[in-house]
């Protein structure tokens, strides 16, 4: 069936009123010939029923973790019914991680996926090359309010789609990764509290240093504090803000062992060794409590932090967020930008209804609507025109930063078997940082072990 074609012309009979027209047409037609009064005319059968079938919709937001959640499925439950009674939902929640992974590969194997899939983007493109994802052009060619120009950022069209073909409807996000500074401790110091004196790694690391306080030798005051890039998130924020990447854009080629890379390194070991602006890096360090106290005037964060503040932070406690300043070889700030999505599975039973159900939940006004019941935003740009957001950011004003922050941020490092990459540059970038190795011998072993890990994904794609 041509996907399109049918459901174009369903829209369009919607939007035209066919149906308003036929009722007219019939009304002003002229009176059919009365019949013979022996004739009986034999009653039309009643229109058949539509079968009822059920959608089966899968997420890692559980209606027990969240009661803007738990509003979200009440509401969609009771107003879906009425935009499609044949239709009854199911909500799946499996946790997120490894389990959720393998739940849907399996399911997919045994012919019985979910209808609607929430999907990061670590897995999205992975699930796309194994062949388990329905390409969606046809069906967003239809829906103009899901065009990409009506989206914030290239890196949220770039995440969900492979050779120009789309795979994935945002449904989160833009999440970004982002630096938040103390406003009260940079005021003290003669800063601008919202950083905005901070344009150059320069910058960064003179802020750093006056916001740094010791007693006797020892700091009492971190003015940043450093991570262990165990995890590849902050030095792939560090990297675009110095005009590189992870990764090429086919993502068949890691991109991370350079002059840039090196500098990135260079930077965050300057901070913590030469400049001494940090608490030392150790598993108990518990960084979000530190920013509250008082005790680190930076830390690394993310534009969703404003969550995880919320309720913790003490009375009358002042912040911002602020992108990675511009670095020796960038063009200017930068950070990473990402926004999970929605997609649908090859082996769905009822690939149109499914869409329906995607497009209903991810265009205005209802994706507004989640947005005033949870406050989850997707990169659509109609919620952040709303009168909801522009509410939103009377209480947390700091939340400004995502609309720039999704503009000039770089797509998230999605290698294959993202986790695996992780891991094999993570450990070694790590390394550096605890200062157990050189940065240029580990960051050819990262890219050594990177590129093995992109290789046997290519020859498992071959094979299948």
């Amino acid at each position: 069936m041509d996907k399109k074609r049918t459901l174009s012309r369903r829209r369009f009979m919607k939007a035209s009123g066919v149906a308003a027209a036929a009722v007219f047409m019939a009304a002003c037609a002229p009176a059919a010939p009365p019949q013979a009064p022996a004739e009986e005319k034999a009653e039309a059968p009643p229109p058949a029923a539509k079968e009822p079938i059920t959608l089966r919709y899968r997420s890692w937001h559980s209606p027990e973790a969240s009661l803007g959640d738990k509003a979200w499925y009440e509401w969609l439950s009771e107003n879906y019914a009425q935009e499609a009674p044949d239709v009854t939902l199911k909500f799946e929640f499996v946790p997120f991680g490894s389990e959720y992974i393998q739940k849907v590969l399996a399911d997919y194997a045994a012919g019985t996926p979910p209808d609607l899939l929430h999907s990061s983007i670590i897995w999205a493109r992975d699930f796309y090359d194994r062949g388990v994802l329905l390409d969606l052009d046809d069906y967003l060619d239809a829906v103009p309010e899901l065009a990409p120009d009506q989206f914030y950022g290239e890196a949220t069209n770039r995440y969900r789609s492979k050779n120009g073909k789309y795979y994935g409807v945002p449904w989160e996000g833009p999440d970004s990764s982002i630096i938040a500074i103390n406003s009260k401790l940079a005021q003290e110091v003669g800063l601008d509290p919202h950083g905005e004196d901070i344009k150059t790694w320069d910058d960064f690391v003179e802020a750093a240093k006056a916001l740094t306080k010791r007693e006797g030798g020892e700091i009492v005051q971190a003015g940043f504090l450093v991570t262990s890039m165990r995890y590849i998130e902050p030095f792939a924020s560090w990297m675009y803000s110095n005009g590189g990447a992870l990764h090429d854009d086919a993502i068949t080629q890691p991109t991370f062992n350079n002059e840039r890379g090196k500098q990135v390194l260079q930077l965050q070991l300057d901070l913590l060794n030469k400049h001494q602006v940090s608490f030392p890096i150790s598993p108990e360090r518990q960084d979000t409590q530190l920013f509250l106290q008082g005790k680190a005037g930076m830390i690394y964060a993310g534009t969703w932090s404003t969550t995880h503040f919320e309720g913790i932070a003490p009375e009358g406690f002042e912040y911002w967020f602020m992108l990675f300043p511009q670095g020796p070889m960038g063009d200017g700030p930068s950070t990473t930008t990402w926004s999970n999505m929605f997609v649908l599975p090859k082996k769905t039973k009822y690939p149109d209804k499914a869409f329906d159900l995607m497009r209903y939940c991810t265009t205005p006004p209802v994706v507004i609507k989640r947005f005033e019941l949870s406050t989850r935003t997707t990169p659509l740009k109609a919620i952040f025109e709303s009168e909801a957001w522009q509410q939103l950011l009377k209480k947390y004003p700091q939340l400004e930063v995502k609309i720039p922050a999704a503009e000039a941020g770089g797509v998230y490092p999605y290698f294959p078997f993202f986790t695996e990459a992780n891991d094999a540059l993570g450990t070694e970038l790590e390394r550096v940082i605890l200062g157990e190795k050189d940065i240029e011998e580990a960051l050819a072993e990262g890219e050594k072990k990177v590129q093995e890990v992109i290789q046997r994904r290519q020859k498992e794609l071959e094979k299948s």
